[in-house]
């Protein structure tokens, strides 16, 4: 397949075409599992976890293995066992790096093309003609870290008494419902159950491919939680309160429902490659050991991984982690310091470090989007920010050229949040809509909103008579200082059309907080949703409650998420043309043509195209990683984008070092 054959397609497409048919790779045939793929001779381990074999500590190899082990074809040759990944997060807020590199381990997963999904935890997942039921088989003997088995048993504690509970989770699980109706679970034995929604569900299985949606029916190990839930532990309450919580709810979603589980608590057991040795929020490293009960192999049956540990070293400074990288104190990274101002200090540095400079294949709309804050808690702010026409202003307020060769080294395009030109789903004129840099019809556009009003400094003023401005939250961690940056420029393009603005940098922890509590005026992302993932990531096109929620309307998407039933603090009914998309992107979820799915997407973008939500900047089709020289089966380029949950698709357990 051709590079832009690869770009062009769309993995959402690919995967419920074979959803609905009976594909070989998800056939049930002991003949056709796992693509075909037999299971090599059981018996071959790594010499750490043999010499505990020996020592009595372990039970053989092959009785920690599956007896239909995932075998895991390298992407070179064959590895060998021993070495410790070193790579780094910037503290407990860098989850999705951790979630990216040794979290991902869903049912199904991405293939590393991004053409489709193949096989993971579920040695086989089967449709019903019209796609309302799948009936999904574990593999038999699959294993918990602690070497418990992991069953169905599993499953339905997860899904009836974590995931459904109000106390526990908030609003349906996005993946295991059809609008306000949950899916409904049956149970046929301990590794076999059915998942049955109330209509057709075409995405269900894309959605067992994402990290987060994926892992939800396989990721509550019912023997060691249920001694914290109060349906299961009388004693539940006691707990909680000894270990300084008000209830068993909060002290049992921080020891297994929270996104950051697998890193800080090390008794709960995991299905991970490598399960936390030392928590990342106890000291200056996080340290990850290799899983004895690990359910993949190699061709040779060799159980994975290969490498011993990943260890994440805590570091804050992103210039610290580029000097760093430098040095060659990284074996795989890509987050943080890689920018395209630092591209060339990077490659300058790799006979040094011992590295090279691996591309990736950008997937974003746009480097940096500016969403004003159309909940604001202030009505008069709000009234103000949620008028387009006042975005629009802002939007031709920014000089695009500038920050592509002050600060995108001179690469790029003006580009808003919208599909790339890459994606079947491309409007020129969606895309390149208010990127003219004009201040002077800016300026115009704003006197003819009524703020032609200025006060002593120049600055326009509301009808109330108070000064107009905007702060916009940074989380400079994410992308080194390039927001910053840009965000000090375009800053200095608003001031020049009267509207006071400050760009206000916070680590990523204090971001996330200051968005969740609804306490900013405006803040700045990435563009998912570029190509590829348009449909799966559509929280740049209407509020959508993928991740956080769409950071121009959180309090929107949060409803969206509820159905209406949440905190009334934290939801707010949407007008119109957002619930008119949420209604459009509900029929496509249920749809089962997929010509009409594509016409119920469209319509939902051309309602984005009206209502401009959010600000795009640039867009730059260029990020890389940096890879030791001694690290082998990485492979070639492979898409950059969060819901393919980069490098994860490159199959990290069958890495290894070299020499």
């Amino acid at each position: 397949m051709s590079r832009r054959s690869l770009l062009r397609t769309s993995a959402y497409a690919a995967l419920v075409t074979a959803s609905l048919s009976a594909c070989d790779v998800f056939s049930t045939d002991p003949e056709k599992k796992d693509s075909g793929k037999a299971a090599g001779a059981k018996g071959k381990e790594a010499p750490m976890l043999a010499e505990r074999v020996k020592a009595g500590e372990l039970p053989p190899v092959e009785e920690r293995l599956p007896e239909n082990p995932l075998v895991v074809t390298p992407t070179e040759q064959i590895g060998v066992y021993g070495g410790t990944w070193r790579t780094a997060i910037t503290g407990t807020g860098d989850g999705p790096w951790l979630h990216r590199t040794i979290g991902y381990e869903p049912l199904l997963r991405w293939t590393r093309d991004w053409t489709g999904t193949e096989l993971n935890l579920a040695e086989s997942i089967t449709p019903n003609a019209d796609a309302s039921e799948f009936t999904v088989q574990l593999r038999k003997g699959t294993r918990w870290s602690d070497g418990t088995p992991l069953t169905t048993a599993d499953v339905d504690f997860g899904y009836q008494h974590v995931l459904l509970n109000r106390d526990l989770t908030q609003g349906h699980p996005a993946a295991l419902a059809l609008g306000e109706d949950p899916a409904e679970l049956e149970i046929i034995d301990d590794w076999s159950f059915i998942v049955r929604f109330t209509g057709p569900n075409p995405m269900f299985m894309t959605n067992m491919a994402r990290h987060w949606d994926g892992d939800r029916l396989v990721s509550f190990p019912r023997h060691y939680l249920e001694q914290f839930h109060g349906e299961f532990a009388e004693d539940a309450g006691s707990k909680a309160k000894a270990a300084g919580y008000n209830t068993w709810q909060e002290y049992f979603n921080f020891l297994g429902n929270d996104w950051s589980v697998l890193w800080t608590n090390p008794d709960l057991p995991s299905l991970k490659a490598w399960v936390v040795i030392d928590p990342i929020d106890k000291g200056t490293v996080g340290r990850f050991e290799r899983n004895p009960y690990f359910f993949k192999v190699d061709p040779d049956g060799s159980q994975l991984p290969y490498l011993d540990e990943v260890r994440y070293d805590i570091v804050p400074d992103p210039e610290t982690m580029l000097l760093r990288a430098q040095n060659g104190d990284f074996d795989f990274h890509s987050r943080h310091f890689n920018s395209l101002e630092n591209k060339p200090v990077l490659a300058d540095s790799q006979e040094q470090g011992n590295y090279s400079i691996l591309d990736y294949e950008g997937t974003y709309s746009t480097e940096m989007l500016i969403s004003l804050n159309l909940n604001h808690e202030d009505e008069a702010v709000r009234e103000v920010y949620s008028q387009k026409d006042f975005r629009v202003a802002l939007s031709h307020a920014i000089n695009r050229e500038e920050l592509i060769n002050a600060v995108w080294q001179r690469q790029g395009e003006p580009h808003q949040p919208a599909p790339v030109a890459e994606s079947e789903y491309y409007d020129e004129e969606f895309a390149k809509q208010f990127t003219e840099y004009d201040p002077e019809k800016a300026n115009q556009i704003l006197d003819d909103l009524g703020y032609d009003q200025r006060d002593g400094e120049g600055y326009r003023l509301r009808p109330d008579g108070e000064r107009i401005s905007v702060t916009v939250a940074v989380a400079e961690d994410a992308l080194v200082t390039v927001w910053v940056q840009a965000m000090e420029l375009v800053t200095g393009h608003w001031e020049a059309v009267g509207i006071k603005a400050t760009v206000d940098p916070m680590p990523r922890e204090n971001f996330e907080v200051k968005l969740g509590d609804n306490q900013f005026d405006a803040s700045v992302w990435i563009g998912d949703g570029g190509r590829g993932d348009e449909i799966l990531a559509p929280l740049w096109y209407f509020p959508h409650s993928l991740n956080a929620g769409s950071d121009y309307a959180r309090q929107w998407s949060n409803w969206y998420r509820t159905r209406g039933q949440g905190p009334e603090a934290e939801t707010e009914e949407p007008p119109e043309a957002p619930k008119k998309q949420m209604e459009l992107y509900d029929q496509l979820l249920t749809e089962p043509d997929e010509a009409k799915r594509d016409e119920l997407f469209r319509e939902i973008l051309q309602i984005s195209k009206e209502q401009f939500y959010c600000i795009g900047t640039v867009r730059v089709n260029s990020t890389y990683a940096i890879v030791s020289n001694n690290l082998k089966n990485v492979g070639g380029p492979m898409p950059e984008a969060a819901a393919y949950n980069t490098p994860a698709p490159a199959t990290p357990e069958q890495w290894y070092f070299e020499g």
